[in-house]
């Protein structure tokens, strides 16, 4: 097979690979998987500085769990939904954070970004920081269905695969979401004309 370092080799062939032993084959993917784990964790509402730790419980629940990766399903998404499972069991240890201390902006930053320039940049974080706190008004299951289908860009199967439910509810959930924060987002987006839209697509082009 390919050696474990080259990016041809897929995160299934390093999975089954990790399954024997292989530790090598962990660390890689481990490595491919770190930014975006800390990217969805930063999404559904852990604060930056606790990022790393809730990283590494997902890193430590991978390894654990391992074993139950079966041959045929999508490591993304078996890793997407252990990164969810993690943040979820954060929030309720924590509890839920009060709407000014929100560190949602870190990983909408780390998204990928067609931002036109600086003269932007005032502009953006203030759509960034008032998405965060409307993300926060959403239910936990709302959060994860909209963070992986509008902001890591995952197909609706894709999504409903890395949550464990039906490509159905990944869909109603997705639109209350949707409806939920352009209603927040409409006056700011009004006053400011702030391209809401880019973050918040009314869901008329794709499902």
């Amino acid at each position: 097979m390919a050696s474990y370092s080259d990016p041809e080799t897929s995160d299934e062939t390093l999975a089954r690979a990790a399954q024997q032993g292989e530790v090598r084959a962990l660390e890689t993917l481990l490595d491919r998987h770190q930014s975006k784990v800390l990217r969805v964790l930063g999404f559904l509402g852990v604060p930056a500085q606790d990022c790393e730790d809730v990283a590494q419980e997902v890193f430590v629940r991978v390894f654990r769990h391992l074993k139950g990766f079966r041959t045929g399903q999508s490591f993304g998404a078996w890793i997407y939904r252990v990164t969810v499972n993690a943040a979820h069991d954060y929030r309720t240890r924590k509890g839920r954070r009060a709407a000014g201390e929100t560190d949602w902006q870190d990983g909408l930053e780390a998204a990928p970004d067609e931002r036109p320039g600086p003269a932007e940049s005032a502009r953006e974080r203030e759509l960034r920081e008032a998405l965060g706190q409307a993300l926060d008004t959403l239910t936990e299951r709302e959060r994860s269905v909209f963070v992986l289908r509008e902001l890591e860009g995952l197909e609706t199967a894709e999504v409903a695969r890395s949550l464990g439910i039906s490509a159905i509810t990944v869909r109603r959930h997705l639109f209350r979401a949707r409806r939920r924060l352009r209603t927040i987002l409409a006056d700011l987006e009004k006053k400011n004309h702030l391209p809401v839209e880019r973050i918040v697509p009314d869901g008329s082009s794709h499902g």
